[in-house]
């Protein structure tokens, strides 16, 4: 550890045992438990915004996220000489939530419930309502439908096209006509009237809630363990809400950096379309994931539906639009095309799952 980072560790009230290195941090082992140690380079008013949901959470009983950790001035970031900034939060012992493990997916989305039902009228100032609000979904989708009739002009005018021009073509007007679908669906649906009653109630969305952030605790021993397997068991059908309301503790939130005030079924949107691009579209997934976190949050139909056009939205092929467009276009690695391919190969089974979805709705 650097002698700077030391320097603004000294302001901790914190006996230090053991220092680990970890991605772009430290772990370190204190006398109040495990820490993460870090640079900051965002915000302070982000960073109060932040720290203001998990504050809420712990008021209201789950105690299970990476809080600050505050300095002997009670201030949540520190700062060395030379002006550089550091936060501490708590951390876990754990391992990230494996996305192919049923069970695991299942304990995933019903703590996701669990956080959303908490986290409403939470006690922000007047100015982090105003700046923290999410975009408006049909102006996104508008937007992302222009880029990629955009892109798709730029190419079909190019003379001579690489692999990954060729293929984006192919697959172009399948992706195309979900796009369109979903904004025009959107605009007849109760999005509006559901987002205004997010404003008015304060509803927050974690704004990343995906496996990275998902830690399943562990022992220090387990946790370090080179030889440690996770569980192979996959059960075919979803476990009771006893079962989800037991897993509960075993379970830590991290990273509040994206959240919002907002929908929070985008939280559950996002959790199912990494689920489900890993587990190529396995309907058994996404049929399980809503179940789990029906039984501790219940959804409404308007609610289903804006999940259903969440996910009928091409999102992941706009992503690889964007990325090659504002990119280096004379050359497209291996890996973009990789990806291009799979979402296309996937997208027939993605429209079988939203085929169940909708027959619910």
């Amino acid at each position: 550890m650097e002698d700077r980072s030391q320097e603004a560790l000294k302001k901790y009230h914190l006996k230090i045992y053991n220092i680990y290195r970890a991605r772009g941090a430290f772990l370190l082992e204190t006398d109040a438990g495990l820490k993460l140690y870090k640079c900051f380079e965002g915000s302070r008013n982000r960073a109060l915004f932040e720290n203001k949901v998990k504050e809420h959470l712990l008021l209201h009983g789950y105690v299970n996220t990476d809080l600050f950790v505050k300095t002997l001035e009670e201030d949540i970031i520190s700062e060395d000489s030379a002006g550089c900034q550091y936060i501490m939060k708590n951390w876990f012992w754990g391992e990230e939530c494996n996305l192919r493990e049923l069970s695991q997916v299942e304990y995933a989305a019903a703590n996701l419930a669990r956080l959303h039902n908490i986290l409403r009228d939470v006690d922000f100032t007047n100015e982090q309502l105003e700046h923290n609000i999410s975009p408006d979904l049909m102006e996104t989708f508008d937007k992302r439908n222009r880029e990629l009739k955009r892109v798709k002009a730029y190419i079909r005018e190019k003379k001579q096209k690489n692999e990954f021009e060729l293929l984006y073509l192919n697959y172009y007007e399948a992706f195309y006509e979900q796009g369109l679908l979903a904004a025009g669906r959107l605009t007849n649906s109760a999005y509006t009237r559901l987002m205004e009653e997010a404003i008015r109630d304060r509803s927050v969305c974690h704004g990343n809630y995906t496996y990275h952030n998902i830690i399943i605790l562990k022992s220090k021993t387990e946790a370090i363990s080179k030889n440690y397997v996770p569980p192979g068991w996959v059960n075919r059908q979803p476990l009771s809400a006893t079962e989800l309301t037991g897993a509960s503790n075993n379970i830590a939130t991290t990273n509040f950096e994206k959240s919002f005030i907002g929908l929070q079924i985008y939280d559950l949107y996002q959790f199912i379309r990494k689920v489900m691009e890993k587990n190529d579209w396995d309907i058994l997934y996404g049929s399980n994931i809503i179940e789990a976190y029906n039984q501790v949050k219940l959804l409404s139909k308007e609610e289903l539906q804006v999940l259903y056009l969440l996910l009928l939205y091409p999102e992941k092929f706009w992503k690889i639009t964007n990325f090659y467009y504002n990119g280096k276009k004379s050359w497209v690695s291996g890996r973009n095309t990789q990806k291009l391919n799979m979402i296309g190969e996937q997208n027939e089974k993605k429209e079988m799952f939203l085929h169940k979805l909708e027959s619910i709705l």
